[in-house]
């Protein structure tokens, strides 16, 4: 878990309009359409899984399936970009994870009980025992499904061209092995099957179409003139491409295909299934020759020891030891409903363990040095600069922005950051210089407190601190709006008075 900022910092309000900036809707659909393309993998195994105990076997509604990986990855992608931090964070997200695995139980256990009754409330903790209920899929499963969400939901990568890459090359293998199984295992008539095409098509959809947002992305960042028709080239070629292959996966994955296909790989599972058979018996024949000694020596022995029988009485005079013997164990109900509570207790410390730790972002390589609170190393570099100085030579001066110099797409980035860096020389002049381990939004506070005079100085501040971020991490060029806000921001803490 990251550290939060001062409380300074968090109580600086953020309006509506502020947090929807901080997002670029291409990004967003890119996630979105990534997720998708997952949620039609998962929902092809619940299918087979998680299928209803009812006639032709329904499978687990999509709506859940993709309610539950798309919040997932939304609540925490948001909660991050919104900088909400603890323990407002935790609750968020700990109120998410509980609602999702409600309403997915609702929808997928007890659909046939009214929302508004306690009635589904109560089959479901019965369900949790292992106690006899309604329910038309296991709960357990489905907890188990919202796990898994909840999991990758921060275990993915970013949403980028190479994600989206990744998901197509391997979603594309685990649909062939996925269908394989689907075919295997689930009957003519189940609704598993009958899927299989429209649930195909819907993957390589997803899947192209998050490429083609990608691409869009790159293209946005490469110019901030109008997308034309390299753009349209470079954007509308992969949905003709999901076209084509949405058109040739309604033709190949037909009834008749797939029967052809489980026809072809009859052979093969013929085949499996008699290694099976060898493989079985040669265990037993090996079991036959280890017990057969031991059965040879206590066949002909009488035992010494015997258990005396009981005198016989009446039917009810039964004794104790005898009646439990001939019972099954049942646990006592109170002590299911504790386990269930046990287990439900270590999934969500599992989940926590992801869900409650924030994503390092990653970030481009940077020539900002960190360094250590106590680093032995820098006692003998102290040393080595100290003789130096008795030998004076000329210093050669290096420009820390001369990889962003003679480049035009880099202009604004470049007039941004030195723009922060007149920010840290007047901090230094107002008595408050930027430590070496400190962050940009470490930073600020200190600052803003320094030259809080006038009032619009601190909002001035913490704006060239935003954009200087964006432009310093984010990899991509700056654009002109950025660079004008902060030439304003600029102007008013230049103008304000030194403390």
């Amino acid at each position: 878990m990251s550290a939060s900022p001062s409380g300074a910092a968090r109580k600086t309000p953020v309006s509506v309009g502020d947090m929807l900036r901080r997002l670029d809707w291409r990004v967003e659909l890119l996630g979105l359409l990534i997720v998708l393309s997952e949620a039609a993998l998962v929902y092809l195994v619940t299918g087979v899984l998680l299928a209803a105990s009812l006639p032709g076997s329904p499978v687990l509604p999509f709506w859940i399936v993709a309610l539950l990986l798309l919040a997932a990855h939304l609540v925490p992608h948001l909660l991050d970009e919104w900088r909400v931090w603890s323990p407002e964070y935790e609750a968020i997200t700990a109120l998410a994870i509980g609602l999702t695995t409600l309403v997915a139980i609702k929808g997928g256990s007890f659909a046939h009980l009214s929302t508004f009754s306690s009635g589904w409330l109560r089959e479901t903790a019965q369900a949790f025992a292992f106690l006899p209920n309604d329910g038309v899929r296991p709960v357990w499963g489905i907890v188990a499904l919202a796990a898994y969400a909840w999991w990758r939901g921060r275990t993915r990568e970013e949403p980028s061209i190479d994600s989206a890459y990744t998901m197509l090359r391997t979603g594309s293998i685990a649909l062939a092995i996925i269908i394989v199984l689907v075919l295997l295992i689930a009957t003519e008539g189940d609704q598993a099957r009958q899927r299989l095409s429209v649930t195909t098509i819907a993957f390589f959809v997803m899947a192209l179409a998050s490429i083609g947002v990608a691409r869009l992305k790159l293209e946005g960042f490469r110019t901030s003139s109008p997308l034309g028709p390299r753009w349209i080239a470079t954007f509308v070629a992969p949905i003709m491409a999901v076209v084509v292959v949405a058109i040739v996966g309604a033709g190949i994955f037909s009834r008749q295909f797939l029967d052809t296909v489980l026809w072809m790989l009859g052979p093969l599972f013929w085949f499996l299934g008699l290694v099976f058979d060898v493989f079985v018996l040669i265990l037993a024949i090996i079991a036959l020759l280890v017990l057969t000694p031991i059965i040879w020596l206590i066949g002909d022995r009488q035992p010494r020891f015997s258990i005396a029988t009981p005198v016989p009485g009446s039917d009810g005079e039964r004794s104790a030891l005898e009646r439990v013997a001939e019972s099954p164990f049942q646990a006592p109900e109170p002590l299911r409903y504790l386990i269930a509570a046990l287990i439900l207790f270590a999934i969500v410390s599992l989940l926590t363990r992801f869900i409650f730790r924030r994503r390092r972002r990653q970030r481009d390589a940077t020539d900002e040095v960190r360094e250590s609170v106590l680093d032995w190393g820098d006692l003998f570099g102290s040393l080595a600069a100290r003789l130096r100085g008795l030998m004076p030579r000329a210093r050669v001066t290096v420009d820390p922005f001369a990889h962003l110099r003679g480049d035009d797409r880099w202009r604004h980035t470049l007039a941004i950051r030195e723009t922060y860096l007149r920010l840290q020389e007047r901090g230094e002049l107002a008595g408050r210089p930027r430590h070496i381990p400190e962050t940009a939004d470490e930073y600020r506070p200190g600052l803003s407190s320094r030259l809080a005079t006038p009032e619009d100085v601190p909002a001035a501040i913490e704006v060239i601190t935003e954009q200087y971020r964006h432009a310093r991490y984010s990899g991509v060029p700056a654009t002109a709006e950025d660079a004008d806000e902060v030439r304003r921001a600029w102007r008013l803490v230049e103008q304000a008075p030194a403390p």
